[in-house]
Formats: C-alpha cells, structure tokens, sequence
C-alpha cells in the first residue's frame, strides 16, 4: 500500500490454516535479536456481534486502563441496520471489565485516529474526543469521571466546515486539548488545529496551522502543548512531512519543525512527551518512490525542537505505528500492525530505551486478522494494548526482533504561523447507553485488551 495515497485519501480455508501456521512460525522468524521473554497475564475480549474495533488505551498508574473505540453492535440507524457509535469501557487492574459505556451521539468510522482518550493527570477524570456528526461533522469531547458517569459533553466546530478531532491530553490543572484537521470542503483547504478545553468545558483559545492536517497532540510538565500532524511538500512530488508545533498553555507559537526523511513519513500513531520535555511521535514511514513495505516509525525531538532520534522497526511487508506510549522508566513503547510474507496480520509491540536503542518487540495475534490500536504502562511496568481480531482465541503472544534502524531523517524550521480558528463551543445532548457488551468473543471485528509483563 502507498502511504501517501493512504494519507490523501471469508477469507479461504487455506489461509486461514497458513495463518493460523504462521504463529508458530513468527516464533522462528522472528528470533534473531529478541531480547528478554515476556509474560502474557490477560486477554480480555469484549464487544457484541457486530464490530467493536478499539482506537486507543489510557493507562491509569494502578494498572486500570480505559478503552475506547467505535462499535455497530449497539447502535441502530433510522432504518433499523447497525451505526457506529464510541464506546468507553473501564478495565480493573487485572483486566477484568469494571463499567462499559456508549455515547450515542452520531458518530462514523474514519481513516484516523478518533476516538481517542486521556487521563487527567490525578486520574479523577477521563476525556474522549472523536467526530459527531452534527452540522456536518464536529468535533466533540465527552468528560467522563473514574465511574464512567458523563460530566459533560461538547462540540466545536463551524458551520462550513469539517472537523475531525484525532487527539486528545491533558494538562495538570485538568484542561483538555484536541487536535485535529479543520477542513473547508468548498474551498478545498485544511488546516491543523488545536483547541483548549477547561475543566468546566469552556474554551480560552482555539488555533489552526493552515495548510497541513493534524493526528496527535501532547503535553509536557511544564505545561507545554505538542502537536504532529502531515504537510504535503511544495516540490511536486506527493511526499508528506511531519508538521511538529510546541504552543504555549496559552496558545502561543513557540515554533513549528518539519521532519522529512527521504520518503513520506506521518504521526498517524500519536504523541507523548518524554521526562526531559521533549516530545515523541509514532507513526509510518516510506522510503522512495516506489510501492515498498511500510515500517513502524518512532521520533523524539528535543524541547526547541531538534532531531534527538529516529527509529524504524519493521519488515518488506508493511508495519506501522498506531500508539506511543512512556513507561516510567522513561523507555518507550508503540504498538501497531504487522503483515508477514505467511499471510498473517498481527499486532506488535516493540520497546526502545530513551536514546531510541531497541530492547524487545512482541507480536499478538491468531490465525485471522489482527491489528494494535493503543497502548500504555502501568507504575508496575505491565505493559496494556488495545487489539483488534477477526477470530475468537487461542491467540499467541510471541517473542519478536528488537532491532531497530536509525532512519537519518532531518529536521528544519516550518516558516509558518497560528491563526485563531474560526469554532464554536456548543453543549450536547446525546444520552448515554450501557451496552451489553461480552467478554467472549462473539464474532466478526472484537476488541481484546492485553496484558503482559517481562
């Protein structure tokens, strides 16, 4: 698959034996250069009999974790046939189900991010942030506390345009702040946008980047706010540049990088921020011209935005980094989806120490499709994924290469500047269901939440 064209824009019975071969080939080779083994603690299904696919994980320090994602098991239309709507279900520390919860907001399935979900930082509070459908598309964010009771609910956008919430963080004063892509669909324009919510759901600013389109945000300790998103180059050849920001708590500029490495690289995997204040992005990159393989991507920038380092991990069949996340000790880990030569599509994890060295990868998966969509470490240092399957279990969890490349990409000033973004803050009003959702699997695209140590 091109990944640039990825940003613009019943399996026979003898696969399903190769794939179901290929688990226990993956062991073999995928060998070389694997670290320490890991220690699979839990896999906790849940969904309905429709498709529960999950977009993101927040981990709480106790080992709890909250999930979100788009289901059609609960969800009706006008006539009857399923609709996506975004679920939020609460994990317990040894991954049993605490509370599920559905908004029933109209809301649709996208080539992002969103939803996506975030802890406050004393964990008291929990924000979910996606697209509704109102005014033809907003973005909304939801505001949970620890209970799963709703505390508010909000959109912002324009009546012309098009906003799609992909991000979501938290400062230490429990404010919220999305980023996403603003487009206008008649003038043909987009531009990268970032909100600030307060804690009672008022918004002091809203910015936009024009020009690019946005997929991750983060904030520091300092209060800080970080931002990634694509930025098509102006060379004529279709490439895509990471557009990286650092704002202000107030909404200021405080500058805009480009990265770039040879190819076309995004942020589709989100952002952190590492304890030394420089932020980390995941994604993808693709190397040249030609239709290759895709590898997982990780990039840390330091706090005035130079290039610390930047990692691959993958092989020719294409991989991707769909969520980043930092454990305590300061290492890093991003999750994502593999596809293999045998035919199989796993989830993988891989691990890198704060100076990007590798330290070991897992893949997870059965013999049918699967895919990772989140991920984060408790204070424990159990280590939480948000996968997706095709297939009920036995699934393996399985030793994979630690290796990574350096990717020598560089980084250079962007030239551009914020705008007020033209959006309103309106209050919402679609109820809250609780779904009857299952822990064994029940068909078709299943969430399971996984758990393993090492």
């Amino acid at each position: 698959m091109n990944l640039a064209s990825a940003i613009r824009g019943g399996t026979c019975l003898l696969t399903r034996v190769i794939r179901l071969m290929s688990s226990a080939v993956l062991a073999t080779a995928f060998l070389g250069g694997t670290a320490q083994a890991q220690t699979l603690l839990s896999e906790t299904s849940w969904g309905g009999l429709g498709s529960d696919i999950p977009h993101g994980v927040a981990v709480a320090t106790d080992g709890s974790s909250y999930m979100v994602g788009l289901s059609d098991s609960f969800t009706t239309d006008q006539f009857g046939g399923p609709r996506p709507a975004i679920f939020l279900v609460k994990f317990s520390p040894t991954g049993s189900v605490d509370w599920q919860t559905v908004w029933t907001g109209n809301t649709q399935r996208g080539g992002g991010r969103a939803p996506t979900v975030a802890l406050t930082p004393d964990q008291a509070s929990v924000y979910v942030t996606g697209l509704a459908e109102e005014n033809g598309g907003d973005a909304v964010l939801l505001k949970f506390d620890s209970l799963g009771n709703l505390l508010w609910q909000k959109t912002w956008g324009g009546g012309a345009t098009r906003e799609e919430s992909e991000a979501v963080a938290t400062d230490a004063a429990g404010a919220a702040y999305i980023s996403g892509t603003q487009r206008d669909n008649q003038a043909g324009t987009a531009g990268l946008f970032v909100v600030k919510f307060n804690a009672d759901g008022t918004s002091p600013w809203q910015r936009i980047w024009n020009d690019a389109s946005g997929s991750a945000v983060a904030v520091g300790a300092d209060g800080h706010v970080y931002a990634a998103g694509s930025k098509m180059r102006t060379d004529g050849s279709f490439e895509f540049d990471v557009l990286a920001l650092k704002l202000t708590s107030g909404g200021a500029l405080v500058w805009d990088m480009l990265y770039a490495a040879g190819g076309t690289v995004d942020a589709r995997g989100g952002m952190t921020v590492a304890s030394d204040g420089g932020p980390i992005f995941a994604g993808a990159i693709q190397a040249g011209k030609k239709l290759v393989g895709i590898n997982a991507l990780v990039v840390k920038l330091s706090t005035d935005g130079a290039l610390v380092f930047d990692r691959q991990w993958g092989g020719k069949n294409g991989t991707s980094g769909a969520a980043v996340a930092l454990a305590p000790d300061g290492s890093i880990h991003v999750a994502g989806q593999a596809s293999f030569q045998s035919g199989a599509d796993e989830a993988i994890v891989f691990h890198v120490d704060a100076q990007g060295k590798g330290l070991d990868a897992v893949t997870w998966g059965g013999p049918g499709f699967e895919s990772g969509h989140g991920v984060g470490v408790a204070g424990n240092g159990t280590v939480i994924f948000a996968a997706a399957t095709t297939v009920a279990p036995p699934y393996a969890l399985v030793d994979a290469t630690k290796s990574v490349s350096a990717v020598r990409g560089a980084v250079t000033p962007a030239g551009g500047s914020l705008a007020n973004a033209a959006g309103v803050v309106l209050d919402s009003v679609a109820p809250m269901m609780t779904p009857d959702g299952r822990t064994a699997y029940a068909g078709n695209f299943e969430t399971v939440l996984v758990r393993f140590t090492r």
